[in-house]
């Protein structure tokens, strides 16, 4: 009997108790990355600061825009509004920094309403591969041999 009530008591416990440990709680979601976007209208520019989070921001200016630059983030990931058509052609332009920024041509200039930008981008020389795994794009510049490398063109 007492055989009998030690074993009923072991295998009770044996299948009471969990059998994975708990999980870990799911770490918080990072904050977005801030974008620094540069309005150029003709003689005159604004700033504006902005986070990628996929949320529409309104500029609240309304200068004539001919030209965008974003020094720390990849202007590709970056969707603007105007009142009429407008065409944004992407180049690249020298700037403080040892290697050249991305930069849209508006054409024809023309007020920005508002901007969407979305997304990471990882800052110049930051890794973009490791052991053989994409860790994102490149801010202002290209991934090659696992490092985001500056656009050279000065």
């Amino acid at each position: 009997m007492r055989t009998f009530l030690l074993l009923t008591t072991v295998l009770g416990l044996a299948f009471s108790l969990p059998t994975e440990p708990a999980a870990a709680p799911a770490p918080a979601p990072a904050a977005p990355q801030q974008v620094h976007l540069v309005f150029h209208a003709a003689p005159v520019q604004y700033d504006l600061t902005i986070p990628a989070d996929g949320k529409f921001h309104t500029t609240k200016n309304g200068l004539n825009v001919n030209l965008i630059d974003a020094p720390d983030f990849n202007i590709d990931q970056c969707e603007f509004k105007t009142a009429g058509p407008a065409t944004y052609v992407w180049q690249t332009t020298p700037s403080v920094y040892d290697w050249q920024i991305s930069q849209y041509a508006v054409g024809p200039p023309q007020p920005i309403q508002g901007v969407t930008c979305h997304g990471r981008c990882l800052g110049v020389y930051s890794t973009c591969y490791e052991n053989g795994t994409y860790l994102g794009s490149c801010c202002n510049g290209y991934c090659a041999a696992n490092k985001c490398r500056p656009y050279r063109y000065f």
